[in-house]
């Protein structure tokens, strides 16, 4: 596995932290949600003091479901859509002004936005993957920016998602599913690592004059 340096040209990546993983009433429920976001949390604040760009990505849908893609064929209950309050960003999530935000409608990050541009157009080469949920989301915004090429750092701790119902290969859990994950991931596509080390790291990049 790589040794990623994470310095002025990195950015952060915050997936979907969205009130659609922190609400009990919601599908998508996300038991450690807390405990992964005061993790992202310090990242980005860690991030924002050593000027590395912070980008929020949101996950927004029509009410109607036609810009949803194939992902519609795949959920019951209608998620993520623009306007409702369980689509908002969880107000537990720390935000800045400077903060960059990304509107999705697909599991990457990439597709049919323009998190690429700004990427190029701040010079950078090395993302950290952080946010939810690890077995879409993150995992498919990880697997991209691998395949443009970017160093991509996979935070382990600082991604996570719900549980998995039996779909006919039996229940996996949260637990299980970042596990194979984060396996992987360090087989051939990211670095992965822990907060601690992420912020080890940040704390130690260069800051442009």
């Amino acid at each position: 596995m790589p040794n990623y340096k994470i310095e002025p040209n990195s950015a952060l990546l915050i997936i979907d932290a969205q009130q659609e993983y922190s609400n009990s009433n919601r599908p998508l429920f996300t038991s450690d949600f807390n405990e992964t976001v005061l993790n992202i949390n310090k990242i980005s604040q860690a991030c924002r003091q050593q000027k590395i760009p912070v980008f929020i990505v949101k996950h927004l849908l029509d009410r109607s479901g036609r810009n949803a893609g194939r992902m519609a064929d795949f959920i019951s209950e209608q998620v993520f859509i623009d306007g409702e309050q369980y689509a908002e960003s969880d107000s537990s999530v720390v935000v800045d002004e400077s903060d960059i935000v990304i509107e999705k409608t697909r599991y990457s990050a990439f597709i049919n936005t323009n998190l690429e541009a700004y990427l190029k157009s701040l010079g950078i080469n090395t993302v950290l993957v952080t946010g939810f949920m690890t077995g879409y989301c993150s995992v498919t915004t990880a697997r991209h920016a691998h395949d443009l090429d970017y160093q991509v750092i996979y935070i382990n701790d600082a991604n996570s998602g719900p549980t998995f119902g039996n779909l006919g290969f039996g229940e996996v859990s949260v637990e299980d599913i970042k596990r194979v994950v984060a396996t992987l991931l360090a087989g051939g596509v990211a670095e992965v690592i822990d907060t601690n080390e992420a912020i080890n790291r940040i704390t130690k990049a260069q800051v442009s004059v």
